[in-house]
């Protein structure tokens, strides 16, 4: 139990002083919020896609893919889109909030925590699962919470622009960079793949800080009961389906670690410009991101050491 606990402390106690640092740093008025959002913007465009792209480029395809894993994954985002596309609108009839409750509960912020929970288990680089699951959920919960705000929003998904939309996306394109230079067996010079690893390496960090700086709590409506069926439905619902679901699969160690993060995570940090740009409740949004973000340095440490004790971690 011991051993178990201090596990999965392991994992979240590097999330949570960062995000306090963040928070600290907020705080302390040493960063405005203006700035703040232009280096989410910075993040968002540069420093996640520059993870995915080393961390696709130096994964081994020899081996193959994690089928069974993919599969899964796929369908069980493909059960959550569909429940995200009705459920949330039995809770309100106001189309601008029940598409952002959809958003939060399809779009989780897999890449960050993934890479994060499983370097963390697993040791720097051990992140291959994440990864390789990554290449289908990133374009999946990008797709499907494009269609979740443009059906909220026109009333119907139009092919080309969500398409467009979808191929536009910082995290996609460095996606298909990688596979595109791993492919053709493109080389990258030892100065620029330096300067690559440089970026990759300090995305985890620089953004758990991001993320610490984005808290504030004060304007939380803690009374909001769309906010609490948000919370509970993206850290609560999702989670005690898929994750039994996942050990009936046969999933264990890094499989299992994947599928945790999957349908545990909190609400990706993206979901809040995303809502403001099509027109939903862009407040309610940024709410369900800060919230489930605190929320789930508690969450994911239970599942981990409930894991690491089972011996499935």
């Amino acid at each position: 139990m011991g051993d178990s606990f201090f596990a999965a402390l392991r994992v979240v106690l590097p999330m949570m002083l960062l995000m306090a640092l963040g928070w600290t740093v907020r705080a302390r008025g040493m960063i405005s919020r203006s700035a703040m959002k232009e280096f989410d913007r910075v993040l968002f465009r540069i420093f996640m896609p520059t993870l995915l792209f080393k961390n696709i480029y130096d994964m081994d395809f020899s081996r193959g893919f994690a089928w069974k894993e993919m599969l899964f994954a796929g369908a069980g985002l493909l059960l959550i889109f569909i429940f995200s596309l009705t459920v949330p609108r039995l809770l309100t009839k106001d189309g601008n909030k029940s598409s952002v409750i959809g958003q939060a509960v399809v779009r989780g912020n897999y890449i960050l925590f993934g890479v994060a929970v499983s370097e963390a288990l697993y040791g720097e680089g051990n992140a291959a699962m994440v990864v390789m699951l990554g290449v289908l959920v990133i374009p999946a919960i990008n797709s499907m919470s494009a269609v979740i705000l443009e059906m909220n929003r026109s009333g119907q998904a139009r092919l080309g622009k969500l398409c467009l939309a979808i191929l536009k996306n910082p995290m996609i394109i460095g996606t298909i960079l990688a596979f595109v230079f791993k492919g053709f067996h493109i080389g990258i010079p030892a100065p620029v793949w330096s300067v690559v690893r440089s970026i990759a390496n300090s995305t985890t960090t620089v953004s758990f800080i991001s993320l610490g700086i984005g808290l504030d709590i004060a304007e939380v409506r803690a009374d909001s009961h769309l906010l609490l069926w948000g919370i509970f439905l993206r850290m609560i619902f999702m989670p005690l389906i898929f994750m039994p679901l996942s050990i009936l699969m046969g999933f264990r160690g890094q499989s299992l670690c994947a599928m945790m993060v999957l349908f545990a995570a909190p609400a990706a940090v993206s979901s809040y410009p995303m809502a403001v740009a099509m027109g939903a409740d862009g407040q309610l949004a940024g709410q369900l991101v800060c919230t489930t973000t605190v929320l789930s340095v508690l969450t994911i440490f239970l599942w981990t050491l409930l894991f690491k004790n089972l011996g499935m971690l």
